[in-house]
């Protein structure tokens, strides 16, 4: 559902650098591997959540749905965090970009909500526990550590002879 964001995401706002870019990909693959593997243990945490808390342990269409929304609300909000080298609103989205987000989401929650297919319905109250789970993970830890690792690779890299 997230290839209409990425696409949109050629319609970003987006500043020039101060410097004329090198392109040392080995820092940047690490920055996202660490925060990849931020991601992956946050989304083990929201699926124990899910598998005890709301005990999707056995209601197969309902885990389903459930593993559906971890995998949208951390990809758009993902997506809104790493358009941006600093802080996340640092600028504001395109336009476009920011209404693909916006309806991306709204679908992602009717299709929770009332279900398709092999997704059940889930209660609007999980849908939003999700929702903020993946807010909070994506746009304060994530987006914090995204921020920070990008500082320490600036730095090191200016450091160089």
């Amino acid at each position: 559902m997230t290839d209409f964001v990425k696409i949109a995401l050629s319609t970003d706002r987006v500043r020039p650098s101060q410097k004329p870019e090198s392109w040392n990909i080995g820092p940047l693959v690490a920055v996202a591997a660490v925060l990849g593997l931020f991601m992956l243990g946050e989304s083990l945490g929201l699926l124990a959540i899910g598998w005890h808390g709301f005990d999707l342990g056995h209601h197969d269409g309902q885990l389903r749905t459930f593993t559906f929304q971890t995998l949208l609300f951390f990809a758009l909000f993902s997506l809104l965090s790493i358009r941006e080298r600093g802080a996340f609103w640092s600028s504001r989205p395109s336009w476009l970009l920011a209404t693909a987000l916006a309806a991306d989401a709204c679908a992602g929650v009717v299709i929770s909500i009332y279900g398709l297919a092999e997704l059940a319905p889930l209660p609007l109250s999980q849908t939003v526990s999700v929702i903020a789970y993946a807010l909070v993970c994506s746009l304060v830890i994530n987006d914090f550590a995204k921020v920070a690792l990008l500082a320490r690779l600036q730095n090191s890299a200016g450091t160089r002879p």
